[in-house]
């Protein structure tokens, strides 16, 4: 009651609870762009997808497939279907089209950067200087070497289409984890020094 007083208000005026939740729950989908719908969140992702159109400096998604309906299939964070997305630009690419001598290739992952605690993947290159450069962020359900290598071979996939070059790393830096590393030499083991 303190708070109709505050405001003035009637028992009989004030909002019920449920009301109220609605609201939020409204408020924070529209205008905060705050939800946890798949659908809509697949269509974020659809008008993100990479196509040789995008500017330089726009953000677009990779390493999905599409689903018989035309939808980015990205897995649902279920064991069965793990949720993979990367998330980069053609200008934050370009960072990694260097000679492979001259950086380093890092591999890190951080944790609860979102809601649901998804493990966000940062790939970037540090050169001479000791300036670290993103290349990609990845948006993943879990750590598993599959994932890692998946998500790797992406990356390697969209940077030549952007830049016309195959990504090659000569030194890496990653996380002390087994499925990291195996992943790392799985996709750049094979024509990397």
């Amino acid at each position: 009651m303190a708070m109709a007083r505050r405001f003035g208000l009637s028992e009989a005026e004030m909002p019920t609870l449920r009301q109220v939740q609605w609201f939020i729950s409204y408020y924070t989908k529209k205008t905060l762009y705050r939800n946890d719908d798949h659908d809509e969140i697949l269509d974020q992702i659809d008008q993100l997808a990479y196509g040789p159109q995008v500017s330089d400096t726009s953000p677009f998604s990779f390493g999905w497939e599409r689903d018989v309906r035309g939808k980015p299939d990205v897995g649902n964070g279920s064991d069965e279907k793990p949720f993979l997305v990367g998330l980069t630009t053609k200008r934050l690419l370009l960072n990694a089209a260097r000679d492979p001598g001259t950086f380093v290739f890092h591999m890190d992952t951080t944790f609860k950067l979102n809601e649901v605690a998804y493990p966000v993947v940062v790939c970037g290159v540090s050169d001479r200087c000791r300036s670290f450069h993103v290349v990609a962020l990845f948006i993943t359900s879990q750590r598993l070497e599959g994932l890692y290598v998946k998500a790797l071979s992406s990356l390697r996939k969209v940077f030549t289409a952007v830049t016309g070059q195959q990504l090659l790393v000569k030194y890496v830096m990653a996380d002390a984890e087994a499925a990291q590393q195996n992943a790392v030499s799985q996709v750049f083991g094979v024509d990397s020094d």
